[in-house]
């Protein structure tokens, strides 16, 4: 198992890319401590290597007594994963300035914070940070400016944390595309094919990266950002061109 006895904390550990993130590393031998703030989901997933504190990441008081937690539960802490965030929409539905900070504070301040706070466990084992931006970093629909704007930070936040922690923590971001969050596997032929993998992705298809990054074998990788969409984001798209039809309501 590769990742034996690690101390491996997660953010938005109980559902979708987060859980599947916990369900990897424990299948490779770790010990998970994770927050959320559904405290259904978080039950769920505890057991004797996995253990939940139920919190908001955008509240300090919270996010102090998780770390106090994840010190009190993990022998060590090499690897952190800063995956919790939600959105709070954007321009069009009137966003205010409370509902973008809180986006901001879970999707930014709080992976700031967190690797601020853990720098010390981190540094001993030589460990990762993995962040989770998102493909909307680089790419837009309309009413997303709270999420769009936290994705995009995050990813300067990890080369910037990259060089300060350099020698020490490696840090890196994964940016996913579709992610099939619920397993639903109910998706068009024309969903589908619109990913030139010819599929939706998976919470695993993340986990798996997010493991490679923290191994060895990922070694002279730090600072980068790495968009996993199954080719999406490459696709040109021109109206009337293989069937696209842009329509002007």
């Amino acid at each position: 198992m590769k990742y034996k006895d690690y101390g491996v904390v997660v953010t938005g550990g109980g559902h979708g890319i987060g859980k599947g993130i916990i369900e990897e590393f424990v299948q490779e031998g770790a010990k998970v401590c994770f927050i959320d703030i559904n405290e259904s989901y978080g039950k769920l997933l505890e057991s004797e290597s996995v253990f939940f504190y139920h919190g908001d990441v955008s509240l300090e008081k919270d996010l102090n007594q998780f770390i106090s937690f994840c010190k009190k539960k993990l022998n060590r802490i090499d690897i952190l994963i800063n995956n919790a965030c939600v959105s709070h929409q954007g321009i069009m539905s009137q966003c205010g300035y409370q509902e973008f900070q809180k986006t901001l504070s879970i999707g930014l301040i709080a992976p700031y914070y967190l690797s601020s706070q853990f720098q010390d466990e981190l540094k001993k084992q030589k460990g990762s940070i993995i962040n989770i931006a998102s493909s909307r970093a680089f790419q837009s629909e309309p009413n997303t400016e709270s999420y769009t704007s936290a994705k995009g930070g995050i990813v300067a936040l990890t080369h910037a944390l990259a060089i300060s922690l350099s020698g020490d923590v490696r840090v890196n971001c994964i940016a996913p595309g579709w992610i099939d969050v619920n397993d639903t596997e109910e998706f068009s032929k024309e969903d589908q094919m619109a990913i030139p993998v010819g599929r939706v992705g998976k919470p695993k298809d993340i986990a798996k990266m997010v493991t490679f990054l923290c191994s060895e074998d990922a070694g002279f990788i730090t600072g980068e950002t790495f968009i996993v969409d199954g080719g999406m984001s490459k696709r040109m798209i021109y109206h009337g061109d293989h069937g696209w039809q842009y329509h002007i309501e």
